[in-house]
């Protein structure tokens, strides 16, 4: 500890030197070298002593000779320690030739070797089967695995070691309960929708993630940091959150220090990007015949004359007959990433640390211009940092500081965004609707071709290129101070444990924004006396940037304190649990006076488990929880859960077929757990506002504004769900075979809805709400893993489902005048609509008018039909199709059904892995500008390629993929085919092959060359291909006409380096 002192005060002086206050921070990774350079020379001068007595050189590997990396290997009772290397080489130098080399692996039996004098000891580490000693979390706290009794799933942190920046895009498919869906690939924007077992109720779905025991979010966790990671899945696990963890629980443990001379790893990649999938639209030419057609089938003029689209199909003269291709102008083919990762771990018996710093960057596929003088490209890279330092302050004191943070920057382009339109939807939104005919790219000189003079029908190019830029700057900051302090000295097993966060987040986003004037190029009348173009303004904008910003921010203050209690006598193993937490939450830049007020959540946990002779486990959970949400009387919730288990393979008549089946474990759980029932803040007042509807008096008849009530308070009560849990877990063949599956079912009640079973007549002005809401979700989960060693060549196998199936028991509608309207015992997202049969023909006009009518005997529809348009069912027989004839016709767009699986082989220094992840039982409707040919006002809308397999009189299929074309909004047919029904429903089921890795790590001798202890390449490749029924775009993306950035696939190569 003086050592340490002393190289403080010799490095005291260079920081304040290298301290500026307004200084770049671009500094900020100086800062971070220059502290792994104090830890390392002072852990270096710490373990330079230790430099003496004898090398003990070896290799350990598990029961079928693998080697194992990452092996703990001590010299017993002292602070001297190692890790083995990815092929389990080590070298120790120990004390003397009587000294003892402990060796621990998570799942293997722990071993002691006394050395006696010898240079080179091979070990073969025993499988425990049971894992006994294994130490998993659980909430608020951590248990041997075979103890656990609550349902839960683990996934390696190293296999969340992927070439993308937002980690919760990799969890789909690897870890079962994880039901997981990335919604647009935009950098910055590319995170993913979480859900645990599904979505089980109305209103917030997501689950809690804790980081280190406090609420914050994955999206920017670097994965190299991760110790552990697990998802907590029924009422024994997550009971103990109360309010926070009703929709299930993510865990996830930073690395701390280990006990060792300094271990600096490095890692680094790059790689090319691309899109998985971007739409397919028609050519112009195309273009011009499909709109031909969709007018002169209806009886109306041709837009096109031949001649045009002959000079189009030419090509001779783009400015005055353009045929864009508007996805090649907008999007790039190619873009990179790159990402570069150091940490270092080591420490003493005392003190014990872990740094990192990394560095991830991306480019986006926007286009840009190259006359501009900014930089409008899109792109995002991100600095994180991250230190844990664990000190013994006393044998039975010990306390640990962790601070982790990021620093991003996303650009873009500057085209304006609002709460309903994100620059995604803006960018591909003027793609899908301007025609590929409509106007060249740009006019000679720069300027911007454009035909609305309200500025409507947008050129795409501009929109991405031409429109300034906008830079988004997020900071976060997130501290943990943790004490524990053992208290035997009152009682054996006995200890108290404390821990205070301070978390900061900030972001600012500034706009440099334009819109230039546009110009068109009338065809009739296209030169100038000189031979020029004769550009005709029909928009006035400016050519100057301009300045808009906003600011965000939020901190949050989180307070822990708790008795731990855990204790054996003989067979019999006892704990228990006694907590307390708060959390305050402010938003620093709300918009109103409600959301102005600090958020508080506290409440009470507490658990007692009880084993006997690792056969029989009990465990009792309870949470009490407050929150302002609700009303005074019912402000606090008290949610108990019980849980028990029998490890079978541990019982005296199991033994005859233990030689096959090495473990076998039932568990059983029981409980409630609460939720905020989707009530807004504060909603058991009553609510009045002024600026409702007014009065005129006096002798002006001046107007003035009312005061009404506009929400009527209720006594808002917890939402409670309970949940059952059936669990198995096997392990068979020496632990190369194992499974864990689990069979759950939750009903959800007092979920806050609208009531709308209360009629108008009464006098409300708006309908109440209150806690009506009734839901049911059920299903099961599992992971199956095997491995097999083949000589030196080892095998295995990963794979895991999730399956859920919800439905609506009560949601405060009255009874329906028909069955098929009901909503109970339908999905929570079902896709509502009607019954499409097929296309009219033309033998279904049976008095040959053109139009089809109840003269040809069939239902009134929507308006004017004609044969080519959709046939619709009529459910009720009344002989007109109406709101009555809707029904349940298809799932929604989040999963029920979400599997991974994969193989991993190693042979001798080579690696190589395949992981595959794909949904099932998922639907959405497609429409809009590109999936419905021409619904402009004026017939606007560009149109996909699929559009070509379409009825006409010539193809007079019933079941062609599109009806009968229409021209503008108004048009015969368009309001009867674009209703939503099967017709415009899609499957959008898909099977992917999410990562590909191979790799080759050197051999020692070689590595040490270079004066690296391990060496590693590797390429890996993320979103390769996809298998779907659907093909218009990303089957993944939250859009119905494929306006949407899509995702993105990742080919990189990289290396990682040990020293």
């Amino acid at each position: 500890m003086k050592k340490l002192l002393s190289l403080i005060d010799k490095y005291s002086f260079s920081l304040k030197v290298l301290y500026r206050p307004r200084e770049s921070r671009c500094n900020i990774p100086v800062l971070g070298i220059l502290l792994m350079t104090l830890l390392l020379s002072t852990t270096s001068t710490m373990y330079a002593q230790e430099e003496t007595g004898i090398t003990v050189t070896g290799t350990v590997t598990d029961s079928q000779g693998v080697p194992l990396p990452g092996v703990n290997i001590k010299e017993q009772n002292t602070t001297n320690g190692t890790l083995t290397d990815f092929d389990g080489n080590y070298t120790i130098t120990v004390s003397d030739g009587e000294a003892t080399l402990v060796f621990s692996y998570v799942g293997m039996k722990t071993a002691e070797i006394p050395v006696k004098g010898e240079s080179s000891i091979d070990i073969q580490m025993a499988d425990d089967a049971q894992s006994l000693d294994e130490v998993v979390l659980v909430g608020y706290g951590k248990q041997k695995k075979i103890s656990v009794v609550g349902a839960q799933s683990t996934i390696k942190a190293d296999e969340l070691e992927l070439p993308v920046a937002n980690l919760g895009t990799m969890l789909a498919g690897r870890i079962s309960g994880i039901t997981g869906v990335q919604r647009s690939g935009l950098p910055g924007y590319d995170g993913a929708d979480l859900w645990i077992r599904g979505i089980s109720s109305f209103g917030n779905a997501y689950p809690l993630v804790l980081v280190d025991g406090v609420e914050r979010s994955l999206d920017n966790i670097n994965p190299r940091d991760i110790a552990s990671f697990s998802i907590l899945k029924d009422a024994s696990a997550t009971a103990v959150y109360g309010i926070r963890g009703a929709n299930g629980v993510i865990l996830i443990e930073t690395k701390k220090g280990k006990i060792g001379k300094p271990q600096i790893t490095l890692d680094y990649f790059e790689g090319v990007t691309h899109f998985t999938k971007t739409p397919d639209l028609v050519d112009g030419i195309t273009y011009m015949n499909l709109a031909n057609e969709a007018l002169t089938t209806r009886g109306d003029l041709p837009k096109y004359s031949q001649e045009y689209i002959d000079a189009t199909a030419s090509g001779e003269n783009p400015l005055l007959y353009p045929n864009v291709n508007w996805m090649d102008e907008v999007f790039k083919s190619y873009g990179r990433n790159r990402q570069a990762l150091i940490n270092v771990t080591g420490g003493a018996e005392s003190a014990r640390y872990y740094v990192s710093l990394g560095y991830y960057n991306e480019t986006g596929l926007f286009q840009t211009d190259p006359n501009v003088s900014y930089d409008s490209g899109t792109g995002f890279e991100r600095y994180n940092f991250t230190s844990n330092l664990t000190l013994d302050l006393t044998k039975t004191t010990d306390i640990n500081v962790g601070i982790q943070g990021y620093l991003s920057d996303g650009n873009y382009p500057g085209t304006p965004t609002s709460a309903n339109i994100s620059l995604e939807d803006q960018i591909f939104g003027t793609a899908l609707e301007a025609p590929p005919v409509e106007y060249p790219v740009l006019y000679p000189g720069g300027y911007v071709p454009g035909r609305s003079a309200n500025g409507g029908l947008r050129n795409p190019y501009a929109e991405v290129a031409l429109r300034g830029y906008r830079t988004i700057t997020r900071t976060n900051l997130n501290t943990n101070l943790n004490l524990n302090q053992q208290l035997s000295f009152i009682t054996e097993g006995l200890s108290l444990h404390g821990l205070f966060a301070f978390d900061s987040f900030n972001e600012q986003n500034v706009a440099r924004s334009k819109r230039e004037s546009t110009y068109f190029v009338d065809a009739n009348f296209p030169y100038t006396e000189d031979g020029g173009l004769l550009l005709n303004e029909t928009y006035t904008g400016t050519n100057f940037l301009g300045y808009d910003r906003s600011n965000g921010g939020n901190r949050r203050f989180y307070t822990q304190v708790s008795v731990n209690y855990d204790r054996s006598f003989g067979k019999h193993s006892v704990s228990g649990l006694l907590l307390a937490n708060r959390t305050d939450y402010s938003n620093a830049f709300a918009g109103n006076f409600t959301e102005a007020i600090p958020f508080r959540n506290e409440g009470l946990a507490g658990r007692a488990t009880y084993s006997y002779d690792d056969r029989y486990f009990l465990e009792v959970n309870a949470g009490y929880n407050g929150s302002e949400n609700f009303a005074p009387n019912n402000r606090y919730g008290f949610f108990p859960s019980l849980a028990v288990g029998w490890v079978v393979s541990n019982e005296k008549f199991f033994e005859p077929i233990k030689e096959h089946i090495d473990y076998f474990k039932l568990r059983y759980s029981d409980g409630l757990v609460g939720s905020d029932s989707g009530a807004g803040r504060f909603a058991y007042l009553n609510r009045v506002e002024s600026g409702q509807d007014g009065y005129y008096f006096s002798e002006n008849r001046q107007y003035v504004d009312g005061i009404a009530q506009t929400y009527y308070g209720v006594d808002v009560v917890w939402a409670e769900a309970r949940k059952q849990d059936l669990g198995i877990e096997i392990n068979a063949f020496d632990s190369r075979l194992s499974l864990i599956t689990d069979f759950f079912y939750e009903r959800t009640e007092g979920a806050f809805l609208n009531r709308s079973d209360i009629p108008n007549y009464i006098g409300l002005t708006t309908d109440p709400y209150g806690n009506i809401g009734v839901t049911e979700n059920k299903g099961f989960d599992g992971t199956l893993n095997y491995s097999h060693q083949f000589q030196e060549l080892r095998l295995s196998f990963r794979g895991t489902f999730s399956y859920n199936k919800n439905k609506i028991v009560e949601n405060g509608v009255p009874e329906q005048p028909y069955p098929w309207l009901n909503r109970q015992g339908t999905g929570l997202l079902a896709n509502v609509g009607y019954v499409a049969e097929r296309l009219f023909t033309l033998e279904d006009d049976l008095d040959g008018d053109g139009f089809i009518t109840t003269a040809d005997g069939f239902p009134t529809q929507f308006g004017q039909i004609q044969p080519g348009d959709i046939k619709y069912s009529d459910l009720n027989g009344d002989g007109q199709i109406d709101a009555f004839d809707r029904k349940v016709i298809g799932d929604g767009d989040v999963p029920a059904l979400t599997y991974g699986f994969g193989i991993t082989a190693i042979y001798k220094g080579f690696d190589a892995s395949l992981f595959f992840q794909g949904q099932s039982f998922s639907d959405r409707f497609i429409g809009g500008y590109g999936i419905r040919p021409f619904i402009g006002d004026g017939g606007e809308g560009n149109i996909y390629t699929t559009s070509l397999d379409r009825w006409t009189t010539e193809n007079n299929d019933a079941y062609a993929t599109y009806p009968r074309l229409s021209f503008s909004a108004s048009g015969i047919g368009q309001t009867n085919n674009n209703q939503n029904s099967t017709w415009w429903l899609r499957d959008i089921d898909f099977l992917r092959l999410k990562t590909a890795e191979v790799g080759y790590t050197f051999k020692e001798t070689f590595s040490k060359k270079f004066g690296v202890d391990d060496f590693r390449i590797y390429m890996r490749a993320t979103n390769l291909f996809t298998l779907s029924k659907f093909d218009l775009w990303d089957p993944e993306l939250n859009t119905n006409n494929g306006g949407r950035y899509p995702n993105i696939s990742v080919v990189s190569l990289g290396g990682t380096f040990q020293f």
